[in-house]
């Protein structure tokens, strides 16, 4: 079964967009998102994909109850600062990543066969004892210059990298 992971969408939604082509495309069966999609109007690319969505909430994202009114009509579940799913036999935390202590903390407890993070912005697949950490990077793609997303094959416990495009880093729109 394919997990699409994405996070860090900061409003762009060509971005948002082309990650959901990605996960049409390669049949993912859930979407999970890390936090900071920002504006509720982001739910409209999610019309009619019919592939269930997770979310949780960034420090970035202000209107969480617009967020979570938009996207439950669009079959999106937003479960917090901090969600738990359980799918294909494994136990997956969700959260944005704003506190490094709390992120050492859920891979430390070993609880999670797998731990979903973004708000750095940096692509991450590692382990940590029993449990995959994976941040998807970013959708936004102006802090690393990469706009990416992941895709977790729970059988395999792979995870692909999922290039979206290149984007000026704000340092060098910054520097012209």
């Amino acid at each position: 079964m394919l997990i699409g992971i994405m996070s860090d969408a900061h409003d762009r939604f060509q971005g948002v967009k082309d990650a959901l082509k990605v996960f049409s495309s390669r049949g993912v069966f859930m979407i999970l998102f890390a936090g900071d999609m920002i504006g509720s109007g982001n739910c409209y690319t999610f019309e009619g994909l019919n592939i269930p969505i997770k979310l949780v909430y960034g420090n970035n994202d202000g209107d969480r109850v617009g967020l979570a009114k938009e996207f439950a009509r669009m079959g999106g579940e937003y479960l917090g600062d901090f969600g738990e799913v359980e799918v294909d036999g494994l136990k997956i935390a969700l959260m944005h990543g704003t506190e490094e202590p709390l992120v050492r903390a859920v891979l430390a407890s070993q609880l999670y066969d797998v731990l979903v993070r973004g708000h750095n912005h940096i692509f991450e697949v590692s382990s940590h004892g029993r449990t995959m950490l994976v941040n998807p990077g970013e959708i936004w793609g102006h802090l690393t210059g990469y706009s990416t997303v992941a895709i977790l094959d729970t059988t395999s416990m792979e995870v692909e990298r999922v290039e979206l495009g290149r984007f000026k880093t704000y340092r060098e729109i910054i520097e012209g």
